[in-house]
């Protein structure tokens, strides 16, 4: 029980009287992943709770909005932050061909240098993908809820569908 977390019960006690945010409406879930996402689309060592703080916010489903989190990974970081590029250079009228930056060296046996060296590594990949990001993660969670919110919808459709069908079935002729 969250409510019973170390240093999470105030949370717990929050989300209690708020049922809402832990519902699972057509909506709300929509509006969660859609925030979930775009809180995840940004490099943040803290987007699950930075999520689940916006969910509260815009009164969206929380833990849909963690999970949606996930869908940010290493395994989709090169599309988002290349639309987040593309976006980003649209935005800012940079035309002409992409130059790639030049591959990130950590020196595994210096921790002390890894900052310095990601910091330089965001640096040339430049202004676009800092301007993108934000970009990419609203056109991406817009998408997203409209994938959820059609996605249950047509879920619901077959469903009642079935049940009629069903139902015409044992009904005498």
């Amino acid at each position: 029980m969250l409510s019973r977390t170390r240093g999470l019960g105030w949370l717990g006690a929050y989300l209690r009287e708020r049922p809402w945010l832990w519902v699972a409406h057509r909506r709300r879930v929509a509006l969660g992943a859609a925030v979930g996402l775009a809180v995840g689309v940004i490099p943040l060592p803290t987007q699950m709770l930075l999520a689940a703080l916006a969910a509260i916010v815009f009164r969206a489903n929380v833990a849909a909005a963690i999970a949606a989190t996930w869908l940010t990974n290493p395994l989709t970081l090169v599309p988002i932050w290349g639309l987040a590029i593309f976006l980003g250079r649209q935005v800012l009228g940079i035309h002409g061909p992409i130059s790639a930056p030049r591959e990130l060296a950590l020196n595994w046996s210096e921790p002390s240098t890894w900052w310095h060296a990601i910091a330089q590594w965001f640096t040339e990949l430049g202004t676009p993908l800092l301007v993108g990001l934000p970009l990419a993660g609203v056109v991406l969670g817009a998408s997203l809820y409209v994938i959820v919110y059609i996605g249950w919808w047509l879920v619901i459709r077959t469903e009642r569908r079935r049940r009629l069908r069903e139902r015409e079935l044992r009904l005498p002729s």
